[in-house]
């Protein structure tokens, strides 16, 4: 992974979000229905006219698997440190 990869500017992130939307073979159109983003909204993201709010990347990891790490940090495989794994069990 590059730096660029672990960037998290308006334009890299955008492009992340091209890539997922992309990587499932899917227009935008289609891909909208699937992550329920109003198309427009999306175009703006994936464009880099505007951020992807938090809200609308969780829709985007709930539809497809994809991690609100990778939308905003670029990482493929992240997961808790190990003790915060475990102070969060603690607090079920």
């Amino acid at each position: 992974m590059t730096r660029h990869d672990r960037d998290n500017s308006l334009d890299t992130v955008a492009g992340r979000l091209k890539r997922t939307r992309e990587a499932f073979n899917m227009n935008q159109a289609d891909w909208c229905r699937l992550v329920g983003i109003e198309t427009q909204a999306w175009n703006n993201y994936e464009s880099g006219r505007r951020r992807i709010s938090i809200d609308q990347a969780i829709r985007v990891c709930q539809a497809t698997g994809v991690t609100i790490d990778w939308i905003y940090r670029g990482l493929m495989n992240s997961s808790l440190p190990p003790q915060v794994q475990i102070e969060l069990q603690k607090k079920r």
